[in-house]
């Protein structure tokens, strides 16, 4: 499973994708177009890729959540986005007030940096123009984290 692994993170890397669909994968691109070459790795490795999927999935279970009544239960399955975005809000990236965390650029009259979270104390700087790269990156570092099982 580390072909899989390695195609998760480059997948991440661009942003992109891949949900389990049954036994078909569904590739979403991000802001970078998915290359042709990166697309044929994926074909290769759908097995390892679906099995992987699936590990982790199972690894991350199911909550029970009441409907209706107290005797019934509806079970609802956590989606690989939903683990993205609890390590993303349990890992904030705190940084220097009016230092970019993406340029490292200090802010200047044309190029203010704001404040991304929502926390106290957990706000990351950036311009605005440098959320998406920051996000992006995150985002991937989440991805690798999930498949290594850290």
């Amino acid at each position: 499973m580390n072909v899989a692994r390695n195609l998760l993170d480059d997948l991440a890397t661009i942003g992109a994708m891949i949900e389990p669909a049954g036994d078909r994968l569904i590739l979403h691109a991000g802001p970078t177009a998915i290359p042709a070459t990166l697309v044929s790795r994926v074909r290769e490795a759908k097995a390892d890729l679906l099995a992987t999927l699936a590990a982790h999935n199972d690894l991350a279970g199911e909550e029970l959540t009441h409907v209706g009544g107290p005797q019934s239960l509806q079970v609802k399955t956590r989606t690989f986005e939903t683990f993205i975005v609890e390590w993303l809000n349990q890992n904030p990236a705190p940084s220097p007030v009016g230092r970019c965390a993406w340029c490292g650029q200090s802010e200047t009259d044309n190029a203010v940096v704001l404040p991304f979270g929502t926390e106290p104390g957990t706000h990351a700087w950036l311009h605005a123009e440098c959320w998406a790269s920051w996000q992006e990156a995150r985002r991937a570092q989440a991805v690798r984290l999930a498949f290594m099982g850290s």
